[in-house]
């Protein structure tokens, strides 16, 4: 606030600026004693909320709550803003009071002065900023109502009503009575523009109450997906008037695609064939100025529909046309852009699959090769040089059948298809480059990566394969970039080279290769997986030296350095990616997932290129401000959309806003943080911590809440086969972020609250309260893709822990008679996990170095430890409120093995620490990657040493050994003092 009336106004603020509020109330006392006036009022109101005393601050709330019950109406926006200030004093997040105490003040405002337009829409947009849905739409009806009589000149609020009101019905919170009578309301009203639009006489002058717009079309189609038929959209979006086709729609390409959609829905081929194949002759007409102006109209979406429709109609003559709108596309004499005719061409690959005869006798040549590979070779021969020629095709190849496939690699492997079929293995230009790229990606995809394969070949034969796959990918890298300069010269700082798919194929067979080796073995570097992706990792480091802006490097070099244990090295990784700021949300759990079990301690080790100001929980604490920075965004972007009239992106934000609310990455964050806080501020209260990191929507701790994934799998590379999984699930080491998993530790952090000597006796009761409406829910299925060897042990100590708390606090249970022997289950479960968690960490082999595997076992057996000896505590503390006898006693035996598994984990990590520190490691390393015994290709050792010279490979050991050290660093917060010291 800094506004104020008259000059005698000056002095009050220049105090409220000093800070000086008693002194700012006096002055306000004054001139309330003057003459009372409502704006001096609220201006003392807000002086009181500045307040640090909590007692001043809850009378100004409750001060509020009863302004807002007496609807006393302002006049003045001013005094509004006063009060909607004075209450964000108050209150850190006043959303929840918001709509109660100032929405309903801003409506009364409103109704009592429905002619003032300036108020009713500031009131209109400041409702909508705070997500109070109901007070904004009472406010757009009230506009709307009166239209005709106040504003007969502005037509845009009859939409933003319609608006209003469907946003309002379609919000999770809306009681589903509410629901069917607002969406219904906005539906009805909605269809009356439409029908008055169709009776129009005259379509170039509408009347006001009618759709004029194509927002206002794309409006209708949404509101009736909702609240209507699929016959209604498809009726609309077939009639002149309200189609795409229409004078309204100006070319709305948005209504074709929903148009497409909705007949292959209501499986109307034949139109669905007639309307795409109208698109398709239109992108390659000419218009009068001699311009394919409509070349948009060839999109892919089109041919797919096309060629779709024409198969299910099995007409013989819609398959004719069919080819014939290919040939046409792809005429010479048609000049529509390449890109355009590269969908015909790709078209006519999709026919010639899904076809059972050729549609042309010209289709079969190449020495009569089958159908399906002339149309491939085809393709190849025209769009080799095109960075997407091997995911076009990459559908297509995997229906070839056996006999096709060994023709297709034939073709290949004779290396004529380009250069007027002389061969050539020049990688001169960038064009070479990727038509050789694209050639060695289809035959792995032909000899390694297809399904089948796993079936049909010995695995020697398929890592074989592999293995030639790497060795050919870096030789051809080793080539493309020792170019003298000729490819590089052209190449801007965010450009990425042309040879970079050649290193990530490399690297990414040699992972796939490691995946499967069964080599395991008590010491980590003597195995030959462990030299696979050691070797992926230092030829992705060469590799990134000469494209820095290639995020799929390191995207992969984050996965492999958290499996080797490496957390600043990940941690590098990962800020190469910072340039993408949405990249901190979508691909935020490729490192912070489980960061809490893999480097939760400030770096010690700072390797060239990394921030040294950075901390995990620095990090984290930025992962939720990203949150918090979205919410403005939303709220900004609403009320342009509305101020602009584009209805349907209000509706798109409104989608991503509820979607962001439940991300798996959102609530990721919540829990990594409360973990990495509890162990770095061991002496902190939970409650404080739990608190500071609560970025959570209430409704998130619903259990029906499924959350969103939204983390962006496919910025990984994949080659991998269409039908089979991709790399980016073929490479994780532990189970991808999941609902189970993360529900499951939010009920664990609960736990803990309940155990801890810092939570108040309110606070407790309200969690006894959820402990039993959690017990009371079917618990989530579980399995290896969800939890790791380690949580999944760790979970069962957790849910005996979770029965027994409730149980044994529970004076309604006691009356229950078979209450004890069900205590008594729960107690010996209870003790069996916690052995059994011991009996896992003393069983723990290969621990040095310390890989992934190891710190995240050690870390999770330590946080189990620690809250079966709160929880140990916490029964001692209860006294005369345990209900069974028998506990007491329970609970010590409870304690001494959770105080072994302790002490286990502190052994254990001692000896880490104690192997890391001797010498030879870097020695190691290298070893590791370049062997010299069998086991490992020597072909490509081989390439990998003339690729990565020593110094380079020397210098990047030594950093992955620097980076172990500084992980071991983190064990130290795992010993015995600091988990009893936990609150």
């Amino acid at each position: 606030m800094d506004q104020f009336q008259d000059r005698q106004d000056v002095q009050i603020w220049n105090a409220i600026e000093a800070k000086n509020y008693k002194q700012a109330l006096k002055l306000v006392d004054k001139r309330l004693a003057k003459k009372r006036t409502d704006y001096h009022e609220a201006l003392k109101i807000y002086i009181r909320a500045l307040s640090p005393q909590v007692s001043e601050k809850s009378a100004v709330l409750q001060h509020l709550e009863e302004l807002a019950e007496r609807k006393k109406a302002f006049l003045d926006s001013t005094i509004l803003d006063c009060y909607d200030d004075a209450l964000e004093k108050v209150l850190s997040n006043p959303r929840e009071h918001w709509a109660k105490i100032i929405g309903e003040m801003r409506w009364q405002s409103v109704k009592a002065s429905p002619k003032n337009e300036d108020t009713s829409i500031e009131c209109f947009h400041r409702c909508l900023s705070m997500n109070d849905l109901d007070h904004a739409r009472q406010i757009l009806t009230q506009i709307a109502n009166s239209l005709e009589k106040n504003f007969p000149k502005t037509r845009d609020y009859v939409f933003w009503n319609i608006s209003t009101m469907f946003l309002f019905s379609i919000q999770p919170s809306c009681p589903e009575m509410q629901r069917k009578i607002w969406g219904g309301l906005a539906f009805g009203t909605i269809t009356k523009l439409a029908t008055a639009t169709k009776q129009a006489t005259d379509q170039q002058k509408l009347p006001l109450r009618a759709i004029q717009t194509p927002q206002e079309l794309l409006l209708l189609q949404r509101i009736t997906q909702t609240c209507g038929k699929i016959e209604q959209r498809l009726e609309y979006l077939q009639d002149p008037l309200l189609g795409p086709e229409s004078v309204v729609a100006k070319g709305e390409w948005e209504l074709w695609r929903l148009k497409l959609e909705l007949l292959e829905k209501a499986q109307e081929w034949k139109e669905l064939f007639e309307v795409t194949g109208s698109l398709l002759k239109r992108s390659r007409t000419k218009n009068e100025a001699g311009n394919y102006s409509e070349a948009r109209l060839g999109d892919w979406v089109v041919w797919e529909a096309y060629v779709l429709s024409a198969g299910q109609l099995k007409d013989r003559k819609a398959t004719s046309q069919t080819w014939i709108e290919v040939k046409a596309h792809l005429d010479p004499e048609c000049g529509i852009d390449k890109s355009w005719k590269r969908n015909a061409s790709l078209a006519l690959v999709k026919i010639t699959f899904e076809s059972s005869s050729p549609f042309s006798e010209t289709t079969q040549e190449n020495g009569g090769l089958p159908h399906r590979v002339t149309a491939s070779i085809g393709y190849l021969q025209n769009y080799a040089s095109a960075s997407t020629a091997y995911n076009d095709l990459r559908p297509f190849i995997g229906k070839m059948s056996q006999e096709e496939r060994k023709q297709f690699i034939g073709a290949l492997d004779k290396d004529t298809l380009f250069e007027n079929g002389e061969k050539s293995q020049s990688l001169a230009t960038a064009r070479q480059i990727t038509e050789s790229i694209n050639m060695t990606k289809l035959k792995y995809l032909l000899k390694c990566s297809l399904p089948e394969h796993d079936r049909t070949q010995s695995p020697e034969k398929r890592d074989g394969n592999t293995e030639f796959t790497s060795q050919e990918s870096i030789a051809s890298y080793r080539s493309a970039i020792n170019d003298d300069g000729r490819i590089t010269k052209d190449l801007l700082s965010t450009d990425r080279h042309p040879a970079d798919d050649f290193a990530v194929l490399a690297a990414t067979t040699l992972i796939r290769i490691a995946l499967v080796s069964s080599d395991t073995g008590s010491e980590p570097l003597k195995t030959t997986r462990s030299s696979y992706l050691l070797q992926a990792t230092v030829l992705l480091e060469k590799a990134w030296t000469h494209s820095k802006s290639n995020f799929q490097i390191s995207l992969v070099l984050v996965r492999l350095y958290i499996y080797l244990g490496c957390g600043s090295l990940a941690m590098r990784s990962f800020q190469r990616l910072a340039l993408k700021q949405v990249q901190l949300d979508t691909l935020s759990y490729i490192l912070f997932d489980r960061i809490s079990s893999f480097h939760p301690h400030p770096f010690t080790h700072y390797p060239d290129g990394m921030a040294k100001s950075i901390t995990p929980i620095e990090q984290l604490r930025k992962h939720q401000k990203l949150y918090k920075s979205a919410q403005e965004h939303v709220v900004k972007n609403v009320s342009l959309s509305f101020k602009h009239n584009s209805y349907n992106s209000i509706f798109e934000i409104k989608e991503v806003e509820e979607t962001l609310s439940k991300s798996l990455a959102r609530v990721m964050s919540v829990i990594e943080s409360r973990k990495v806080a509890r162990l770095m501020e061991p002496k902190t209260s939970l409650t404080e911590i739990s608190q500071r990191f609560d970025i959570l929507v209430p409704s998130t701790e619903e259990p029906a809440t499924l959350f969103a994934d939204t983390n962006d799998y496919s910025t990984f590379p994949n080659y991998e086969s269409a039908s089979g999984p991709s790399f980016e699930e073929l490479s994780r080491f532990v189970p991808a972020p999941s609902n189970t998993r993360y529900r499951l530790a939010l009920a664990t952090s609960k736990l803990a609250l309940i155990t801890s000597p810092s939570t108040s006796s309110g606070e407790a009761a309200l969690l006894q309260q959820w402990l039993k409406q959690y017990l009371a829910t079917p618990t989530p299925k579980m399995g290896a893709k969800d939890l790791t060897v380690a949580e999944t042990l760790a979970q069962a100590s957790y849910d005996a822990l979770a029965h027994v708390l409730h149980t044994a606090y529970d004076k309604e249970l006691n009356v229950e008679p078979d209450v004890k022997g069900r205590l008594d289950g729960w107690n010996s479960d209870l003790v069996q996990a916690l052995e059994k968690q011991l009996k896992f960490v003393h069983e723990m082999e290969g621990v040095a170095p310390p890989l992934q595997s190891t710190l995240h076992a050690l870390y999770t057996s330590h946080e189990v430890g620690t809250a079966a000896l709160s929880f140990s505590a916490f029964i001692s503390r209860q006294g005369k409120n345990i209900v069974y006898e028998k506990q007491v006693e329970a609970s010590q035996l409870v304690k001494e093995v959770a105080e072994k598994l302790l002490a286990a984990v502190e052994e254990k990590c001692r000896g880490v620490k104690g192997a890391v520190d001797e010498g030879g490691w870097i020695d190691r390393v290298l070893e590791c990657v370049v062997p010299d015994e069998d086991g490992v290709s020597k072909d490509v050792v081989k390439e990998l040493k003339g690729l990565v010279d020593e110094n380079f490979m020397e210098a990047w050991a030594g950093e992955v050994v620097e980076s172990w050290k500084d992980s071991v660093v983190g064990l130290a917060l795992l010993k015995v003092g600091s988990a009893a010291s936990v609150s």
